[in-house]
Formats: structure tokens, C-alpha cells, sequence
């Protein structure tokens, strides 16, 4: 195969080797305890919840296998390591088969070709890529072929359209966005202009408080300090006096006190006497009658042999009643 020195130099990701061989397929891996547990499980969550989602019945059997006695783990971890031993022992006798031998012999060998090709490629010169003779004996397949057709297209493809060559759109930006972009940023700085206003003024107020609170205070600690320094001085003539005013005054507040407390408890009583007088005028008229006769006898007893007075209509009126009252 022939390159040409100033060609796109083939990358590992798309390098296609003709001489590499398929790699056979290696036995499989046993499944792990929980593994086999979830697909013995699997068919009897998913009968009793149709409804629920694939992740909802991984859930439910990792639940049911953390709920699972050690007994019951270890049967299943049983058949692993049973299983495990016959995996490693399909595997050697699989590393040392012709297949496996012969496919890490063609492996070694294209890395060694590919670094071959790249430092001939770095002096300037053209690549004749060998061909195992095994190889050139087998004619390539179609499908062998397509592939290494589309790994070349694929490769010039990406090489076509590279960054440095085709410029990507998404990074060209349009007027029409550059434009709302600086109004934007416009907007943005002024309302950050505002703001730093705001802020001075704040400051400004705030100094201007926090300097009258100190004012305030030195002057209070200079007055509390004068006043400190200056303490009335109290004698024993002052003080009797203090304290005569002081009793004196609470004497006149308690005479106070009484007096208003008389007039309340003479207001209470007149209060029960018009409400008895208006509940029983009867009564009322008997103890006046009997106040008057008691009065009329003191008079004559105090007269003497002066003649005795008849009673008015008025009066005989009213003793009727008290006796009709009596009865």
C-alpha cells in the first residue's frame, strides 16, 4: 500500500491493518451471586407488578436479595465459585490455543508496522506498508472491504471539515446578537452605576449616625462623670427635715384617702336606702307612724297635764292602715 508524503496521516482510531487477525471469542464469564439471583427472580417480580418500570423490579430484587438470610446467599455463591473454577481453566487452555497466539502475534505486529509507517512518514518519504504472506494468499471479503473504504472516507471527511479548515458556526456570532449583547451590558452598568450610589449614600448616612452616637456618648460620659464627681452632701438637720416633710405629706395622702373612702361608703348607703324605700313604701309610712307617736308621747310626758289632742283624719287614716298592715 502506497501513501503519499504530503497525505493525512492515518489515525490510531481509524488505522485499518490487513494483517490483523479476528480475535477469537473467549469463554464467558460467570455471573455473580446477585447476578443469578436477579434472573431467577426477574420473571416472578415482573408477573406480580406488570405496571412497574424496569429500574422499580431492580429495585424490589436488590431489596430481596439484602433480605436474603446467609443460607440462602450461599447457594448461590456456590454455584459461582464452582463456575469460576471452570471459567479459569477454559481460559488458560484459551490463551495458549493457536487462535488466541496467533491473534496477539498479528496484533504485535500491526503496532509495529503502524510505528514504522509514522517515523517514515516524519522523514518525508513513501510508505510501503508490508503484507504477511498468509494474508496476500486470502483475497478480503466485502464486508472487509467496505469497512476499510468507510474508515477512509470517514477519515478524509473529518480531515475536510476540521476546525482549521471550515469554520464552525456555532462560534460566529451575529450582528443582530452583537447588538443586544452591548445593550445589555449597557443596561447592566448602569444599573451597577446606581447601585454604587446607593451605596455611598448609605455609607454616608451610616457615618453620619455612627458620629452622633459618639458625640452623644462622650457627652453623657462627661455629664455622668460630673455628676459623680459632685455628690450632695447630706447633714443630720437636712435630713430630719427630708423626712418630717415626708410625713407630713403622708398624712395629708392618707386623710385624702379616708375622706374620698367616707364618701363613697355614705354614697353606697344612701343608694340601699331609696332602693329599700322604693321596694317598700308600707313598711316606710309604719316605722314613720311610730316615730311620730313615739315623738307625740315624749312631747305630752314632757307637758304635763296639758289636754290631749285629738287626731287629725289624716293621722287616723294613717293608722288604719298600720293596723290593717299589723293584721
Amino acid at each position: 500500500m502506497f501513501r503519499h508524503p504530503q497525505s493525512t496521516p492515518a489515525r490510531n482510531q481509524y488505522t485499518t491493518d490487513y494483517s490483523m487477525k479476528a480475535m477469537p471469542r473467549a469463554p464467558d464469564r460467570p455471573l455473580v451471586p446477585y447476578m443469578r439471583y436477579s434472573r431467577k427472580m426477574w420473571p416472578k417480580v415482573r408477573s406480580e407488578n406488570p405496571d412497574a418500570q424496569l429500574w422499580d423490579i431492580g429495585k424490589i430484587i436488590g431489596q430481596m436479595w439484602k433480605d436474603l438470610s446467609d443460607v440462602e446467599r450461599s447457594l448461590f455463591q456456590h454455584e459461582y465459585d464452582c463456575e469460576k473454577i471452570e471459567y479459569e481453566k477454559q481460559m488458560k487452555s484459551y490463551q495458549n490455543s493457536p487462535g488466541y497466539l496467533q491473534y496477539t502475534n498479528s496484533k504485535s505486529r500491526a503496532k509495529a508496522n503502524e510505528k514504522n509507517s509514522r517515523s517514515r512518514m516524519d522523514a518525508g518519504g513513501v510508505v510501503i506498508q508490508p503484507i504477511d504472506e498468509e494474508d496476500a494468499v486470502n483475497e478480503l471479503s466485502a464486508r472487509r472491504l467496505a469497512a476499510v473504504r468507510f474508515d477512509r472516507n470517514h477519515r478524509l471527511v473529518c480531515d475536510l471539515f476540521s476546525p482549521a479548515i471550515v469554520t464552525d458556526t456555532r462560534t460566529v456570532v451575529a450582528q443582530q446578537r452583537m447588538e443586544m449583547l452591548r445593550r445589555q451590558a449597557s443596561s447592566l452598568a448602569q444599573h451597577q452605576s446606581k447601585l454604587e450610589e446607593e451605596l455611598i449614600k448609605l455609607e454616608t448616612t451610616h457615618n453620619e449616625r455612627k458620629r452622633n452616637i459618639e458625640k452623644n456618648s462622650d457627652e453623657f460620659q462627661v455629664s455622668l462623670k460630673k455628676v459623680c464627681d459632685e455628690k450632695p452632701v447630706v447633714d443630720e438637720k437636712s435630713f430630719e427635715e427630708m423626712v418630717s416633710k415626708s410625713e407630713e405629706k403622708l398624712l395629708e395622702a392618707y386623710a385624702e384617702y379616708k375622706r374620698k373612702e367616707d364618701e363613697i361608703l355614705a354614697k353606697s348607703e344612701a343608694a340601699e336606702d331609696e332602693k329599700s324605700t322604693e321596694s317598700a313604701p308600707v313598711l316606710r309610712n309604719l316605722v314613720m307612724s311610730e316615730e311620730d307617736d313615739g315623738a307625740k308621747s315624749a312631747a305630752k310626758s314632757c307637758e304635763g297635764t296639758a289636754p290631749e289632742e285629738e287626731p287629725s283624719s289624716e293621722e287616723a287614716g294613717g293608722l288604719a292602715d298600720n293596723e290593717a298592715v299589723t293584721q
